[in-house]
């Protein structure tokens, strides 16, 4: 080994003798956040994919009237409450309550998905059920309330359409005719058959 090759090989030796212990610390807390990461990443899918497949369970259960589904969907709700698939599961549990005549539970599972859902769809879908719910209790003003909420343009027509139905269901055809004409206009819709009906009744009465 000549001089040259000494000098570098001493140097090498101060270096790590004054940095060496950070450079392994560093290297130690960087192994320690990527594998941190990559179970705290592991974990997140592991939880969504239980979430996932306790819905679909939830939603068999409901769709098939089996014993006990609408506890085990109250209890999937409450244990996943504030994620789309607890919102997913109180639209289903809404529905098989409604099929089945238990409007008091369709009305508070169908509140929770309005007014906590981030997803404007979803809040927007829960709206209109929502009123339809309240309109067959009579409680005109609240379905008239969940139904003028704020919606992407795909569900207007739909909002407009229930509007008019909230009017014609108090005798107040003038409101009724305007909602259904504004659902006639909303973009994309067309006349259906439906709807056409209620314009006529409205004309005839």
């Amino acid at each position: 080994m000549d001089q040259n090759e000494e000098q570098q090989v001493e140097r090498i030796k101060e270096f790590w003798a004054e940095h060496g212990k950070g450079i392994i610390a560093g290297a130690v807390i960087g192994f320690g956040l990527f594998f941190g990461w990559r179970y705290y990443d592991k974990a997140q899918i592991d939880a969504a994919n239980a979430a996932s497949a306790g819905y679909q369970q939830v939603a068999n259960q409901l769709q098939q009237d089996a014993d006990n589904a609408v506890a085990n969907a109250q209890q999937f709700i409450n244990d996943n409450a504030g994620s789309q698939y607890a919102h997913l599961a109180s639209l289903q549990l809404a529905q098989h309550a409604a099929t089945n005549g238990d409007l008091a539970t369709a009305v508070t599972a169908l509140q929770t998905v309005a007014t906590d859902a981030d997803d404007s769809n979803l809040q927007a879908l829960a709206n209109i059920r929502l009123a339809r719910v309240l309109l067959a209790q009579q409680q005109y003003d609240a379905a008239l309330a969940a139904v003028q909420a704020e919606m992407p343009s795909a569900y207007q027509a739909a909002a407009a359409e229930l509007q008019g139905d909230i009017y014609a269901d108090q005798g107040q055809n003038e409101q009724a005719r305007e909602a259904y004409q504004r659902a006639l206009a909303s973009e994309g819709e067309s006349l259906t058959p439906a709807l056409e009906l209620k314009l006529n009744s409205l004309a005839a009465s």
